[in-house]
């Protein structure tokens, strides 16, 4: 992986093993295959072409060795004219050869091209921005950030911006007749607001106010030089004092009437929905104090749960369900109080309204100030569905964990990446890196994007005579809405691209550490070392050689997150036939009770989920690599562009789409690692949970700072924030996102480990490379056994562990300890093994001195012939003896 590689010579000079031709071509590839229609000039790997060989959806990891001796390889030349930009970014008289141990190729350059779009793709966004910064339209700015915190009154002046306003930053809709006095308006003007300093009552002074103009048309007959008629037209525009009415400030900077009728009337015509989703964009200007407190947090969070997941990886797991079905339980009944006070006050009962809990719910409701009565019950009877959606999942998810198969590996996985991230403490920087690096990117990024939102200009001729436009007293603002069909999702699309590299460069580094990591040979159980830096080794190497992938990755990998997200939550959320309630150490009657009503409740909701899946499930959403009728364009690309396949950028320095393809391939033909990685035995729930609850906490500490500082919610102040619940979302992706970046490790680390296992063991088997003993991890050992020896016959121990199911629950001391008599069994079993006497059939006897953890010892002399006549007995090597196989021995038995 540094760069230790074969020379093409020792290459050639290597003697063939196992009957199978351990060279490799020179151009350092797997060697054509040749049962591929290709012939020899396919090669699987890189062939002297520096290629791909074969096409990746026609790749099979069940063909045949791609292994040639070096001395039979035809010369082959470079195809000058081929298309494809690889020959542009692959060197040709390559002399680094594969490692011949684990098959680990020489560092190149991938998707260099893809390096180049990402800087042209920014370049453009950028220059868009400052393009619409500096860009005037009629005198006045074409993007200006004020406009998304300050309302415009009839001269489309910015109230407390522009000159003659500066001192009045709230917007006012004055009454329609000037002379009606009292605290309640009959009618307002809505079309002409006014600029005030202070929202007014109605003892206060009067508001200078423009009213509609009128129009005065006569004809006068005859006049002087023969005028016959003339038709004279008279418009007239008027600013009066206008006696002012009650009023309160609503959504930032504007004064709306404490009257709920017409308070509603102003909330469904000039501050409709999409008018304060705009001005809810420029709540993002001024709380970034704010959401780095928050983004700090995050980071101590994220280092506090890796511990907590380390040490009691189940209990983190049920706490946190448990209480987010609570939780959510209980918010979504909050949530229905509004609904069933309208309900109330529908049918004439108004006690319910004055109790002291519906006063407290409605004044704590963030709907309730924002919207009128009708609005504020639909709004908040949806909150309370998604609230409940939440808990269901929760709920379900419950029932999953609770089922003795659905997280019988978590502790294992947990054990195994925290070996690996134990042996490389210097894997826990890069998360806290990324996390300052988020956060600067969005705030860069989202400063920006409010820029492009304020896009927009002014209409001043709005005076109509004869059909032509003139100049009055009066201006409007326009939106640009044009900009919204191109600019805008342009530069989501980029703001969403630059955020996941971040995040792609962090998956990168952890890929790059753990296979660095797992192809250290062992000496014994152990690792011989740990790898020099790994992640300064991984920086460099990424930026080197792989910049491109990571580039490209990050642009197709989070849309097809989405899709694996909703799957997640889908079989999260519904209870299948093996769905349970009780832990599984738990057996009294009425946790037997309870899961068997689980499992029923499970059986038919399955029963509808794989209805639902087998008749609207498109291919390209399964993570199953079937049907193939196409190859695999069709077929699992949701779950093939994913962070593994950077693995395969790193072991064979493979392009990205190719990388994506082949170890999605690799991933799918171990039952361990697909059980892992596509299904649903996997630490995905660890990172799902982490990453959700650290930015809900994230959130509210963000609302609740804001609310709490008086500069942030003082009106007059200059960093007074209009939207806390904007802010609050805001803080809600960016910690989330954060909290992804640590929560991942485990994830990843433990994916990354199985897919070393699976590369491994098909380059041991195919190229004659270390054998799977040589690296494996010991802590990975309990997670593979099925796959490792499906080659080989039985597995001696079996797969039901006696202590597995009480291990979950155990703290890591307790499961390091069974960890270790497990592995003292298997050394003295290796021991055994290798210095029992070879038995003859006179009555040669096999000793057993050591024993195997969970079974009896047995340290009697037993004759050959007692062992031929009873099968299953542990022979002198430790494993089956069969009598029907030519050797005698069917499992680990050593002859």
């Amino acid at each position: 992986l540094y760069g230790s590689s074969l020379s093409t010579a020792a290459r050639a000079a290597q003697p063939v093993r196992c009957g199978m031709a351990s060279g490799y071509p020179d151009g350092g590839g797997y060697g054509p295959d040749p049962g591929y229609a290709g012939g020899a000039a396919d090669y699987g790997g890189y062939g002297p072409d520096h290629g791909y060989g074969m096409p990746p959806e026609q790749y099979d990891y069940d063909q045949q060795p791609y292994s040639q001796d070096v001395q039979n390889m035809p010369e082959q030349d470079f195809d000058q004219d081929s298309k494809s930009y690889q020959q542009y970014t692959e060197s040709r008289g390559v002399t680094n050869a594969i490692d011949a141990d684990n098959g680990i190729a020489p560092r190149r350059c991938t998707d260099c091209v893809c390096l180049v779009i990402f800087l042209i793709y920014m370049a453009i966004m950028f220059a868009i921005v400052i393009w619409a910064r500096e860009r005037v339209v009629n005198e006045r700015p074409w993007a200006e950030l004020r406009r998304l915190t300050h309302g415009h009154d009839y001269k489309g002046r910015l109230c407390g911006v522009d000159a003659g306003v500066e001192n009045s930053p709230f917007l006012y809709w004055c009454r329609m007749d000037p002379v009606e006095w009292g605290p309640t308006p009959s009618k307002l003007n809505l079309e002409f607001p006014s600029c005030v300093p202070h929202c007014p009552m109605s003892n206060d002074s009067q508001i200078g106010c423009l009213f509609p103009q009128t129009v005065q048309q006569m004809s006068v007959q005859g006049g002087p030089f023969g005028t016959v008629e003339t038709y004279h037209v008279q418009f007239q525009q008027s600013v009066a004092l206008t006696n002012p009415y009650d009023s309160q400030p609503f959504g930032g900077r504007f004064c709306v009437p404490k009257n709920t009728t017409m308070r509603d009337e102003i909330l469904h015509t000039p501050l409709k929905l999409s008018a304060r989703l705009y001005y809810a964009v420029g709540s993002m200007e001024d709380p970034w104090v704010v959401l780095f407190q928050a983004t700090l947090c995050s980071i101590a969070l994220g280092y506090a749960y890796l511990f907590i997941i380390r040490v009691v990886p189940k209990l983190f797991v049920f706490v946190s369900l448990y209480s987010t079905w609570i939780a959510s339980t209980l918010m979504g009944m909050f949530f229905l109080i509004p609904v069933g006070g309208l309900a109330a006050q529908m049918a004439g009962y108004d006690a319910f309204l004055e109790s002291k809990l519906v006063e407290w719910c409605l004044g704590m409701n963030p709907f309730y100030e924002q919207f009128s009565p009708m609005s504020v019950a639909g709004w908040s009877a949806g909150a309370a569905i998604m609230c409940w959606c939440v808990g269901c999942f929760a709920l379900g998810t419950i029932t999953h964990v609770s089922d003795p198969s659905g997280s019988r590996y978590l502790p294992d996985l947990v054990d195994a990446a925290s070996e690996c991230l134990t042996a490389m403490p210097s894997m826990l920087i890069p998360p806290g890196v990324e996390a300052i690096v988020k956060f600067l990117l969005t705030y860069v990024l989202a400063y920006n994007f409010m820029f492009l939102v304020s896009l927009g200009s002014y209409e001043e001729r709005r005076l109509i005579v004869n059909g032509r436009l003139f100049k009055d007293e009066t201006a409007v603002f326009h939106t640009d809405w044009g900009m919204w069909l191109f600019v805008i999702p342009f530069y989501i699309f980029g703001w969403v691209w630059v955020t996941e590299l971040a995040t792609s460069c962090g998956q990168f580094l952890v890929s790059f550490s753990v296979i660095s990591w797992y192809f250290m040979k062992k000496d014994g159980p152990h690792k011989t070392g740990v790898p020099p830096m790994p992640t300064v080794s991984g920086a460099l190497a990424g930026v080197q050689y792989h910049a491109g992938s990571v580039c490209l990755g990050a642009a197709i990998i989070p849309w097809a997150r989405l899709i694996r997200l909703y799957n997640f939550w889908e079989d999260e959320s519904l209870p299948d036939k093996d769905a349970a309630c009780c832990p599984p150490d738990c057996t009294g009657h009425l946790c037997n009770m309870l899961n068997n009503v689980c499992s029923c409740v499970g059986g038919m909701t399955g029963c509808i989920a794989d209805s639902r899946r087998n008749c609207c499930t498109p291919a390209c959403c399964s993570p199953s690599p079937e049907p193939r009728t196409d190859g695999l364009c069709n077929a699992g690309c949701a779950y093939r562009y994913s962070k593994n396949a950077y693995n395969d950028v790193i072991i064979r320095s493979q392009h990205f789409l190719q990388a994506s393809q082949r170890s999605f391939l690799l991933i799918y033909k171990f039952d361990s690692v697909k059980r892992t990685i596509l299904e649903r035995d996997g630490c995905r729930v660890l990172t799902f949970i982490g990453s959700v609850s650290i930015g809900l906490i994230g959130s509210c500490i963000t609302h609740v700072r804001i609310m709490t500082n008086p500069a942030l919610t003082d009106p007059t102040s200059n960093t007074f924030i209009a939207e806390p619940m904007a802010a609050s979302v805001t803080a809600f992706f960016l910690c989330m996102n954060i909290a992804y970046g640590f929560m991942m490790l485990f994830d990843h680390a433990a994916d990354t480990l199985l897919y070393c296992y699976a590369w491994n063991k098909k380059f041991a088997r195919d190229n004659n490379g270390a054998a799977v003993e040589d690296y494996l991890p010991e802590s990975l050992r309990d997670l593979v056994d099925a796959d490792q020896d499906e080659d080989d016959g039985y597995v001696f121990y079996g797969q039901a562990k006696p202590e597995m199911y009480l291990s979950t629950w155990l703290g890591p001391s307790r499961r390091r300890q069974i960890k270790d008599e497990r592995l003292s069994g298997k050394e003295r079993q290796s021991q055994m093994a290798m210095g029992s006497a070879a038995a003859s059939s006179g009555g040669t006897s096999l000793s057993q001195p050591g024993g195997v953890p969970g079974y009896t010892n047995i340290s009697s002399q037993v004759p050959y012939q007692q062992v031929a006549s009873s099968p299953g007995a542990f022979p002198a090597g430790g494993g089956y003896f069969d009598p029907g196989s030519p050797g005698g021995y069917g499992g680990y038995a050593h002859p």
